[in-house]
């Protein structure tokens, strides 16, 4: 009997060390598991201020793509809010980071690493942050150096998708002599007595010389523009309709026209493609861009500034990098985007599309193509460029002019003039404005004064 109760206390033993051994392992596991979790987050803290102060950075050259020290400044500042001791960030622009510090790069061309670009400002921001032990301390660990880098690239698109079907004319009237230039190609006169009118201006009054390249055309943002879908100016029935399909941007037929410019067309068009122009009738154009206007709504709740059931501009754009409080207003200058009030065909209240399709986007915002010049006999035009149009609304055309001029006199309060294209006809025009606006990053490259400009980050 003796014999067995010194056997049992021998194993009373042996389980109290192997559950001391045990709870111990399980401590150790618990600790280093809690302090790897909060390296975690510290990390993805780290990439959270790093993202912010790369993009923060980058809008700069939104405005002036020369604005490396701006750039510089605006980086550091958001890395700042983002929980950086400032302290801590390098004061001069550099990729090498002090000891324990952060810091913030700048640069032009190749942004991706990869030669594929030449011109593209660029945002680099590293962020530093301790990682220290909570409870691994005890264990001789006493913290880790969490790191996280960022970059935003800043350039145009050279591929778009989900475009509005309609071409508006890039080039110039041809030239005769001297060409007229400025107020003189806002008259019917012939300015400079060569016998021609207007000969060297835009052929349209929505654009302007390209002041970075003379021998081209870009929109006039910030005005209202007037698109002519009647006959008028037209070439040989060509009125500015395209026929981009739902898979090829090179699509012939045009008996999707009112479907596409609702519901925008699905094929990727890139720079330099051929397009085909669209003849007749463009009245399934109009009738598209009513069904669209139908169906806004969603920006004037979430964002409702005072025109009860209107998209009002100020609730579907918001100025990139502007300040609390800023008015939103055209402007030639200031770069928007597109608040979050998207719409998605068949959710929300939001018809579906009959063919089945699940379409995003926003009623009032469209993206128009830019083309070359239409040629009589020429089926086809060359995609110059794309552009963000923000729709007013359908005029008949002999009041569409004098319209466009009452809406210029006060930028700040045009909502009265809103309409939705109800009952179109032959002889309306559309009236919107082009603006300078943020779009997908779908294949940047450098920047384009003839292009959408788009920040992406690469890394």
């Amino acid at each position: 009997m003796r014999g067995h109760r010194l056997a049992l206390g021998s194993q009373s033993g042996q389980v109290v060390i192997l559950m001391v051994m045990a709870m111990t392992v399980v401590f150790v596991v618990g600790a280093l598991t809690v302090d790897f979790g909060f390296w975690f987050s510290q990390r993805r803290g780290a990439q959270t201020a790093a993202d912010f102060a790369a993009l923060a950075g980058a809008q700069a050259f939104l405005d002036d793509l020369n604005g490396q020290n701006r750039a510089f400044d605006l980086a550091v500042d958001f890395a700042g809010r983002n929980g950086v001791d400032p302290h801590k960030i390098d004061t001069s622009s550099t990729s090498n980071c002090s000891p324990g510090n952060s810091c913030i790069n700048t640069g032009t061309g190749n942004c991706r690493e990869d030669g594929s670009d030449t011109d593209m400002p660029w945002v680099e921001a590293k962020i530093r942050r301790p990682g220290r032990a909570l409870f691994a301390s005890i264990f001789g660990i006493l913290g880790t150096d969490i790191g996280a880098i960022a970059r935003a690239c800043v350039g145009s698109s050279r591929t778009t998708v989900d475009l509005s079907p309609f071409g508006v004319q890039t080039g110039f009237h041809a030239t005769v002599g001297n060409p007229e230039t400025g107020d003189q190609c806002l008259n019917d006169s012939d300015d400079d007595g060569d016998g021609e009118v207007n000969d060297g201006c835009p052929l349209s009054d929505c654009l302007v010389p390209d002041p970075a390249d003379s021998s081209r055309t870009r929109p006039v943002y910030g005005a209202v523009c007037v698109l002519k879908t009647g006959g008028q100016e037209s070439v040989g029935g060509q009125r500015g309709q395209l026929t981009i399909g739902a898979a090829n941007c090179q699509q012939t037929s045009s008996n999707t026209l009112k479907h596409d410019f609702h519901y925008g067309t699905g094929a990727a068009c890139t720079l330099g493609q051929d397009v085909n122009t669209g003849t007749g009738n463009i009245i399934g154009l109009l009738q598209g861009l009513n069904d669209r206007l139908l169906e806004e709504g969603k920006c004037d709740q979430e964002f409702y500034t005072g025109n009860a059931g209107y998209d009002d501009f100020d609730e579907v754009l918001n100025i990139v990098g502007g300040d609390p409080g800023e008015a939103v207003v055209p402007s030639a200058d200031n770069v928007f985007s597109t608040n979050a009030c998207y719409i998605t065909s068949g959710q929300d209240g939001v018809p579906s599309d009959p063919e089945g399709h699940v379409h995003t986007y926003m009623p009032r915002a469209v993206d128009l193509v830019l083309i070359d010049q239409l040629e009589q006999g020429q089926q086809t035009a060359i995609i110059t460029g794309f552009a963000a149009f923000y729709v007013i609304g359908c005029f008949d055309d002999s009041i569409a002019l004098q319209a466009k001029q009452q809406i210029e006199q006060d930028l700040t309060d045009f909502d009265s003039f809103l309409n939705r294209c109800d009952h179109p006809t032959g002889q309306d025009d559309i009236l919107g404005i082009f603006v300078k606006s943020l779009q997908p990053p779908d294949d940047v490259g450098d920047p384009d004064a003839n292009l959408p400009v788009s920040i992406v980050l690469v890394k």
